[in-house]
C-alpha cells in the first residue's frame, strides 16, 4: 500500500515539482552555506570577488561570464538605491545575519546584489531538474515514477562536488544551459536550442563544445548543406559574443585562460588515498558497466570528455569537481543506466532518432 502511494505521488505532476523544488532548495542551501572556507568562499580568490564579477572589475577570465552580472544589475538598477539600503540595514539588523555574513566573508555594502545573483542562481539549479529530466527522455523511454525520480537523483548527487573548490554565481547556470543545450541538440529543436546557446554562451564559453558534440553526431554522415549551416552558424555565434565579451573587458587584469597545466600534471602524479581510488573505480565501474547496451547517442556524446579534457588539463584544476558540470549530465545518466536497467533490471526503452540528425 505505501509502495503503492508512493509511486501514485511520483506520478503526480504537481507533486514532482513540489520535490525538485525542495531537493534544489537542499542543494542550493548547502551550496550556500558551506562555502565559509579559503578554498571555498565566493570571496576566497582576490581576483573574482562576488561584487567585482557583477561589476565587471574582477580579473578575467571570471569577468567574462556575464549573464548573471547582466541579470543582477538590471534588476537591481530596477529598485531605488535608497530602497535598496533601507531592506540591507534590516536585514544586517538580524543578529544571525551579520553573524553569518561574517561567517561566510561576504560583503556587505552588496548584500542586495548578493541576494539578486543567489536568487537567479537557485532558478537555474531548480531548471536543471527539468533539463536533465529532458535530457534523460531524449535517450530512454521509461515508467514515469524513473523518469520521474531522475532529476531528484541527479540534484542529490551534486553536494559532494561542492567542498573541492571555489563556488561561482555561473556554475548552476553552467549546469542548466548545457545540459538544456544537450537535450535540445539531441531532440533536433533548433528554434530553441539557438537561443539557449546563445545565453548559455554569455554565461560562460564552455557552451560551444555542444558544437563538438554536433560534429560527433554526424561525423559518419554525409555531408550536407543544413550541417554545415548548422556548424556555421553555432561557430559565427560563439564567435561574436567571445569578440564582444572580449573587447569590452579588454583592460581588466588576467588571462582569457589560465594555464594551469603544470600544477595539474603535479596533482596526477601525486599521490591518492584510497577513498579516492575506491570512488574512481566504483564510478568507471557503472559508466562502463555493460556499456554497449546504452544508447548508441550517448556513447557518441561522451567522446566530448577528449577536447573537455584538454580543456580542464590546460585551464582548469582537475581536483575542482566543479569544473566537471558540462560532463556530468552525460556520465550521470551513463551510471544510471547501469543501476536502473542493468541491475535493478527497470523496463526501458530506446528513444531512437532518425538517420540523419538535421531536419
Amino acid at each position: 500500500m505505501i509502495q503503492f502511494s508512493l509511486g501514485t505521488l511520483l506520478s503526480r505532476k504537481s507533486f514532482v515539482v513540489l520535490l525538485y523544488f525542495i531537493a534544489a532548495a537542499y542543494v542550493f542551501g548547502i551550496w550556500v552555506w558551506s562555502a565559509d572556507t579559503p578554498t571555498t568562499s565566493f570571496n576566497g580568490d582576490p581576483r573574482s570577488k562576488l561584487s567585482e564579477i557583477v561589476y565587471g572589475t574582477a580579473h578575467k577570465p571570471y569577468v567574462q561570464r556575464v549573464l548573471i552580472p547582466i541579470l543582477t544589475r538590471s534588476i537591481h538598477s530596477v529598485v531605488p538605491t535608497s530602497t535598496w539600503d533601507t531592506f540591507e540595514q534590516k536585514l544586517l539588523d538580524i543578529p544571525k545575519v551579520q553573524k553569518e555574513t561574517v561567517r561566510l566573508g561576504w560583503e556587505t555594502d552588496f548584500l542586495s546584489e548578493y541576494l539578486i545573483a543567489f536568487s537567479l542562481t537557485f532558478l537555474c539549479l531548480f531548471g536543471f531538474s527539468f533539463a536533465v529530466r529532458n535530457l534523460w527522455s531524449a535517450f530512454y523511454k521509461t515508467e514515469q515514477v524513473v523518469t520521474n525520480i531522475v532529476p531528484i537523483i541527479a540534484l542529490l548527487v551534486l553536494p559532494p562536488m561542492f567542498s573541492t573548490g571555489p563556488h561561482y554565481i555561473y556554475d548552476f547556470p553552467t549546469l542548466l544551459f548545457f545540459t538544456l543545450g544537450l537535450a535540445l541538440l539531441i531532440q533536433r529543436k533548433w528554434t530553441l536550442f539557438y537561443p539557449v546557446f546563445v545565453v548559455g554562451c554569455l554565461n560562460k564559453e564552455t557552451m560551444v563544445l555542444l558544437s563538438f558534440v554536433f560534429i560527433l553526431l554526424e561525423w559518419k554522415k554525409p555531408l550536407s548543406r543544413a550541417t554545415i549551416l548548422h556548424l556555421t552558424a553555432q561557430v559565427l555565434l560563439f564567435a561574436v559574443i567571445k569578440a564582444i565579451i572580449s573587447l569590452t573587458f579588454a583592460a581588466n587584469p588576467g588571462n582569457v585562460l589560465d594555464f594551469h597545466l603544470y600544477l595539474n600534471l603535479h596533482l596526477l602524479l601525486m599521490g591518492y588515498n584510497w577513498t579516492t581510488l575506491v570512488i574512481a573505480a566504483f564510478t568507471v565501474w557503472f559508466v562502463l558497466h555493460d556499456w554497449r547496451s546504452k544508447h548508441p547517442t550517448l556513447r557518441q556524446s561522451a567522446l566530448l570528455i577528449i577536447p573537455f579534457g584538454l580543456l580542464l588539463l590546460w585551464g582548469g584544476v582537475i581536483t575542482e569537481l566543479r569544473d566537471l558540470y558540462e560532463l556530468y549530465p552525460i556520465f550521470l545518466i551513463f551510471v544510471l543506466h547501469t543501476v536502473f536497467f542493468s541491475l535493478l533490471k527497470v523496463p526501458y526503452h530506446f528513444n531512437r532518432f532518425s538517420a540523419t540528425l538535421i531536419d
